[in-house]
């Protein structure tokens, strides 16, 4: 009898836990999710406080590399020209809000996350004005400080649209 009361109380302790860390699990993919969304908003409507407040204070990694089409039109003229560029994200920011409205739309989207630190994969695309104009694949590094998730680094490819066309991923 006693065995069986052990067992039992092992698994629902078990049950438990793992109840517990799903319930985690989920609500780092709601917040990794909102910070996706809050960057897309942040960018279309131009607001640089909300933009920023996604960041680490300190150093953030921001590359970008060139898809081999893109970069082989691009060498024509300028054959010695770099097949990547790196920026941060408040200058990047200030410089691509000017003009017309841009949009940057995330789909195909991964999320992995220990619930301390978080990689996010997903494909982009890129408008101006309501034209695609970049398309590619993005990487961000997170990690939770202070119960809040903060984005360490963005690495991503670019395509350019009229180079070669985005081809179709059931968006």
């Amino acid at each position: 009898m006693k065995t069986i009361v052990v067992i039992t109380m092992f698994l629902l302790s078990y049950s438990v836990l793992s109840a517990q860390n799903s319930s985690s699990a989920d609500k780092d993919r709601d917040a990794l999710n909102k910070v996706l969304h809050t960057f897309m908003n942040s960018l279309k409507t131009k607001d640089s406080t909300s933009l920023y407040n996604l960041f680490y204070e300190g150093h953030v990694t921001w590359i970008g590399v060139y898809k081999e089409k893109t970069q082989a039109k691009r060498s024509q003229n300028s054959p010695n020209i770099l097949d990547y560029k790196t920026s941060d994200y408040k200058t990047w920011f200030r410089t691509t809000t000017q003009g017309a409205t841009k949009e940057e739309k995330f789909y195909n989207v991964n999320i992995d996350t220990d619930g301390s630190i978080a990689s996010v994969t997903f494909d982009f695309s890129f408008w101006a004005g309501g034209r695609k104009g970049l398309w590619g694949k993005e990487s961000w590094g997170l990690i939770k400080i202070n119960n809040e998730w903060k984005i360490t680094s963005v690495i991503f490819s670019m395509e350019q649209e009229n180079i070669s066309p985005e081809p179709d991923r059931n968006q």
